[in-house]
């Protein structure tokens, strides 16, 4: 009958090789590995070239708006104004919006905002009476007290600030 002894690792090998030869299929298909050999280009004459059309004379200028002059403020104390009057509660100095728009960049566009006004100009009146000019898509909820509470040198400090932002 059946032996209770462990087959030795030599039987259990021939064994194993038995099962999968049975299983082994002979209509298995055997695909060549495909090989490319580098060809000669076709010789002939060249395609002939076709015309382009000739470049316009004159090409209008893009314009755009040129950094605006440093401001005459202090950009140091500006930023330490810009931390206690609380501008960074509604004001991110990057291009994110937060409540109030971002201000990376405030500078170069306070420059075109007002016909006439520099970015200095732009931005005192935005801080002092901020209702004079609201951003487009935003409300007017800035804090209308910002002209009382701060002096002239620190407004100004506050605007050389915004305009030193990148």
């Amino acid at each position: 009958m059946f032996s209770t002894r462990r087959m030795s690792l030599p039987g259990l090998l021939i064994v194993g090789a038995i099962f999968f030869a049975a299983c082994a299929s002979d209509d298995a298909e055997v695909v060549p590995t495909p090989v490319f050999e580098p060809t000669a280009a076709p010789s002939g004459d060249a395609p002939a070239a076709t015309a382009v059309p000739d470049a316009p004379a004159e090409v209008a200028p893009i314009a755009v708006p040129e950094a605006p002059a440093a401001a005459t403020g202090d950009a140091i104390k500006g930023e330490a104004l810009f931390a206690v009057q609380g501008c960074s509660g509604c004001h991110l100095t990057s291009e994110d919006t937060f409540v109030g728009p971002g201000l990376s960049g405030v500078g170069v566009r306070a420059e075109t905002r007002v016909d006439g006004q520099t970015a200095e100009e732009y931005l005192t009146t935005s801080i002092i009476s901020p209702s004079d000019f609201v951003v487009p898509d935003y409300s007017d909820i800035m804090l209308k007290t910002f002209g009382s509470s701060m002096s002239e040198d620190e407004i100004i400090d506050l605007v050389a600030y915004l305009i030193s932002l990148p």
